[in-house]
């Protein structure tokens, strides 16, 4: 065998067994390398101006610029944003519709006997954002200068007082269903498809009362518009000091610390994953960034998606026992 036959015979497998590799790991190992290439979705389950639309759109913008493709925002309220998490649910798993979910997303299951989609099997955890607490509010013209006032009322009035969340199962409905059931007090709800008319309800006489996170009802209570009775959380928020906790008003163990992150369909490729996290993670370190969530209620927090996770399957347990008891999904 001359020399020229030998390099082909020895030399010829070894480059098919590395053409052979390279055709098998590329697609896998390129996944993040060659994504986005086309605009993404995040869907919202609320109406525009609450607050995962908000955060989502701040989102949008900032991954749009850091990653050179459009980041698309689309609202898909109802249910109370079971809706929109259905419609992810039910997406390819390409990495190209996302969802923004808040607390609520842990809540559904413990109010609707019959889901759409599995609340831990059907996503896959990117990262959280950030967390907005929740706050009893009134017009400053109100008579309730304080919890204390509210809850006098209700007790001399029962069932006669209403008040509105973006609606049955969302972390404002929660809320408000344990305040109730650890004062003793008797209130209606009047659940709305998102935060806006949940703020334009009140600021227009239709309800007395609201329960809404700071991103949602934070701007009118600066201006004047709103009163906050009292914020859910061990201490006072750095956003609205002046605001007193329920805590510290005698009404303990009252849930509704937001939070906000952002999900997958299952079975995303965990290139695509990992690279959202540890974008998200870098624009969450940017200072202009987190004074953009704070001046719109939201502390920023970023949150691995497998810490996320585990606050999800923490989170079911918690609300499908508390559902019993506060029986917020009647």
């Amino acid at each position: 065998m001359n020399l020229l036959a030998f390099c082909r015979a020895f030399f010829r497998p070894v480059a098919v067994a590395l053409a052979t590799l390279c055709f098998t790991v590329h697609p896998a190992a390129n996944a993040a390398d060659l994504y986005p290439s086309r605009p993404v979705k995040i869907i919202v389950g609320y109406t525009p101006g609450g607050s995962s639309d908000t955060v989502a759109r701040l989102l949008a913008r900032n991954l749009q610029l850091e990653l050179k493709e459009s980041f698309i925002v689309e609202n898909k309220p109802g249910a109370g944003g079971l809706l929109g998490a259905q419609a992810v649910a039910k997406s390819p798993a390409d990495g190209y519709t996302l969802l923004m979910a808040i607390s609520s997303h842990t809540i559904l299951p413990s109010v609707h006997k019959k889901m759409p989609y599995d609340t831990e099997k059907d996503f896959l955890p990117i990262a959280t954002v950030g967390t907005s607490p929740n706050m009893l509010v009134v017009r400053t013209d109100s008579p309730w200068r304080s919890l204390a006032d509210f809850i006098k009322a209700a007790k001399a009035a029962p069932g006669t007082i209403s008040y509105a969340t973006p609606g049955i199962g969302t972390t404002t409905h929660v809320t408000a269903a344990m305040v109730a059931q650890a004062a003793g007090i008797q209130i209606n709800h009047i659940p709305y498809k998102g935060s806006n008319e949940v703020m334009q309800s009140v600021l227009s006489k239709q309800v007395p009362l609201a329960v809404a996170s700071i991103i949602t009802a934070g701007a009118a209570i600066r201006d004047g518009r709103l009163r906050a009775l009292a914020i859910v959380g061990p201490e006072r928020s750095p956003l609205l000091p002046d605001v007193p906790t329920f805590e510290e008003q005698g009404i303990k163990g009252i849930l509704g610390d937001n939070w906000l992150g952002l999900l997958a369909p299952a079975h995303t490729p965990q290139a695509i994953v990992s690279k959202l996290e540890s974008t998200i993670k870098g624009l969450l370190a940017q200072p202009e960034i987190q004074r953009s969530l704070e001046a719109q209620g939201v502390a920023p927090q970023f949150g691995t998606g497998a810490a996320f996770g585990k606050t999800i399957s923490r989170e079911l347990k918690v609300y499908a026992e508390l559902s019993k008891v506060t029986k917020f999904g009647g």
